[in-house]
């Protein structure tokens, strides 16, 4: 078999792995929370290790060292993961495997999850088998560049693996956005406001657990007057995403799909809600959304 070929699929496989343990290191906290919707809470301080590891795989196969047991080695650890989703989707309804984490919309519906990584044990199966004769260890700038690569992966780690707190230090009356006629901003591409009325407007994914525990607090905004309309916005999704989050959220609040790249000119980090008053931006919340309650005070205190 062509050695040349083998080292292809090795490294394009590899650069996957980097791209998925380089999202999940950027949001690690929220893929920690997605491994606690498994019912064990333990299982949130797995996170940081499988990130690790996919990063320790991902360079291996990226330059080719020791192709037969790694291929091994990620097939293991593939099969594993793919395990541990099936259990998860079938008996606790988890449905988001945060394969790419900060990537959030990069992640797939379950069904294509499974097939993805079915070829990919496939191709770490062909892998291990034609791979007999290579036996190439890391060269000295390789080494170089996968320890830069593992050190800042870990400092990210550190980092970000924090819990987001949903308080009043979390709101920003202040930044380049606020305080800025909302059609003279990116937020004016998407939405048309009314100068006689107040809005909150909510930038979320489908897969972002922050974005989920946020929709309860959400749907009381009208009803508590902290808004006098409340508008989500969204990725276009499958309908199989969008119809299972209607009959577990049942949103009373209009949703609005974009195209994800359009989407991402006005933010990349989720959630992320503006309230608009008087056709102006007057604070951004970044993270999960506290009580209407505690948000009409903290409106009815700070916000002219």
């Amino acid at each position: 078999m062509n050695s040349k070929l083998i080292k292809t699929v090795s490294s394009l496989v590899g650069i996957l792995f980097l791209f998925s343990g380089i999202g999940k290191a950027l949001a690690v906290y929220q893929f920690a929370q997605i491994l606690t919707q498994y019912g064990i809470e333990f299982l949130q301080y797995l996170a940081p290790v499988v990130i690790v590891v996919e990063i320790v795989l991902g360079l291996l196969l990226f330059f080719c060292v020791r192709l037969r047991l790694i291929a091994l080695l990620s097939l293991c650890f593939t099969a594993g993961l793919t395990l541990v989703f099936l259990y998860g989707y079938f008996f606790v309804n988890v449905t988001d495997c945060g394969c790419f984490g900060y990537f959030s919309w990069l992640n797939m519906p379950p069904l294509f999850t499974f097939l993805r990584n079915a070829v990919l044990i496939g191709l770490f199966v062909f892998i291990f088998l034609k791979s007999k004769d290579l036996h190439k260890t890391l060269e000295k700038s390789e080494m170089l560049i996968s320890g830069c690569i593992l050190s800042a992966v870990c400092f990210t780690i550190g980092f970000t693996y924090f819990e987001r707190k949903s308080d009043v230090t979390q709101f920003y009356t202040e930044g380049e956005h606020i305080n800025i006629n909302v059609n003279d901003s990116k937020l004016g591409e998407f939405l048309t406001f009314s100068s006689d009325s107040t809005y909150m407007v909510f930038a979320f994914s489908y897969s972002c657990p922050h974005c989920l525990n946020s929709i309860e607090n959400l749907k009381q905004y009208e009803q508590l007057n902290v808004a006098d309309k409340v508008v989500a916005i969204t990725f276009d999704a499958d309908s199989a995403t969008m119809q299972k989050f209607h009959e577990i959220f049942k949103p009373n609040f209009q949703i609005v799909n974009y195209n994800p790249l359009k989407l991402f000119q006005l933010t990349n980090d989720f959630p992320k809600t503006y309230y608009i008053k008087n056709n102006t931006i007057k604070m951004e919340i970044e993270g999960i959304l506290p009580h209407g309650f505690l948000l009409q005070k903290y409106i009815e205190k700070k916000i002219q």
